[in-house]
């Protein structure tokens, strides 16, 4: 099982091989192959938290021509996120595999393109029981606040 001190750090800061907070000026694709977007690095999911374990974050796209970011999460089997809430809405959409989504003290399966809309300051948590990677979308506003962790 991937832990978190496996994940690694990019310190550029490039999204979409454009660097954040660039406008775009012309369309742009990104190849998916070999089960990975070209030129899209994983950068840790969360700094200073010890709340969560074997999750990767690759950020997608985000730019100031946009007012949202899309970022592509994937966690290992026994994996989770960490417990929190925040005064931003978000949008996840399964991609791979299923995993499970706490909203409150319920808990939903997601499915493949399963989309969950998870409302402003409810409480939640992703994570993967299951054997095979729970791969998701999340997009989110780009400005946004910090989330609060609740200790599990």
């Amino acid at each position: 099982m991937r832990k978190k001190t496996k994940n690694k750090v990019i310190e550029n800061n490039y999204f979409c091989e454009i660097r954040k907070g660039i406008n775009l000026s012309k369309s742009k694709i990104i190849r998916f192959k070999n089960n990975k977007w070209k030129g899209i690095k994983n950068i840790v999911y969360k700094e200073n938290s010890t709340n969560w374990t074997a999750i990767d974050r690759f950020p997608l796209v985000s730019s100031n021509t946009i007012k949202f970011e899309l970022r592509y999460f994937e966690i290992a089997s026994g994996g989770f996120s960490s417990l929190e809430y925040h005064n931003h809405a978000h949008v996840v959409i399964c991609l791979k595999g299923k995993g499970k989504l706490r909203l409150g003290k319920k808990y939903k399966i997601l499915k493949y393109l399963d989309i969950a809309y998870i409302a402003p300051n409810e409480i939640h948590q992703l994570l993967n029981p299951y054997k095979e990677p729970f791969g998701f979308l999340c997009i989110v506003d780009s400005e946004r606040d910090k989330p609060v962790e609740i200790k599990n």
